[in-house]
């Protein structure tokens, strides 16, 4: 009997822990996304601030703004690739370890198998890819539009190619981020059957 008590002890305890490793993860991630608006509103504020102070700085504010919003999507896409390869991976294996000892062990509280209930079966990566993928939008619109205006000002005739050519770099960076975290990142539903199958 004091044997029996002391395993379930044992279990209770890592059952505990990965609980607790998946709040510090998704703690982390809430993070990211937090810095990536945080980001985002602070190129708003940047290009706000330099319409309403005359700085003297000798550059036109059309280029500082795709100075400002390159910076800014280069960001969010860094924090976009660190959210979804690393920490949102390490969420998904510790919750279908999390799901195995639920199935394992028929006394715990189904806790992942209400949350897969909560997502209807689906996966979320896909909705935090979309919002990495808005933001980077917004901001690949924003320094395309500031460069256009700059070219129109001074170099009329190579509005067209400068323009085409600063988006394609841009989203070729964009669509590189997005095929790799979207290939890359495993689903939750796949994980938790390999691991309660053991493959």
């Amino acid at each position: 009997m004091a044997r029996l008590e002391q395993e379930h002890e044992k279990i209770t305890h890592s059952y505990s822990e990965i609980g607790e490793m998946e709040r510090h993860i998704l703690g982390i991630q809430s993070l990211c996304r937090l810095l990536s608006s945080f980001w985002l509103l602070g190129t708003f504020a940047g290009m706000a601030y330099i319409l309403s102070e005359n700085l003297n700085l000798h550059i036109a504010n059309e280029l500082i703004f795709v100075g400002i919003n390159t910076t800014g999507l280069f960001g969010i896409c860094l924090l976009w690739a660190l959210d979804l390869l690393v920490y949102h991976r390490q969420l998904v294996w510790i919750m279908a370890e999390g799901h195995r000892m639920e199935e394992k062990y028929t006394w715990l509280p189904k806790l992942r198998k209400f949350r897969q209930h909560l997502m209807c079966g689906t996966n979320a990566s896909p909705r935090i890819i979309w919002f990495y993928f808005i933001q980077t939008m917004i901001l690949t619109l924003m320094g395309g539009t500031s460069l256009a205006v700059w070219l129109y000002k001074h170099h009329h005739d190579k509005i067209a190619a400068y323009t085409s050519l600063y988006l394609m770099l841009v989203l070729f960076i964009i669509i590189l981020v997005y095929l790799i975290t979207n290939e890359s990142v495993l689903s939750n539903n796949d994980t938790t059957k390999k691991t309660i199958t053991g493959e």
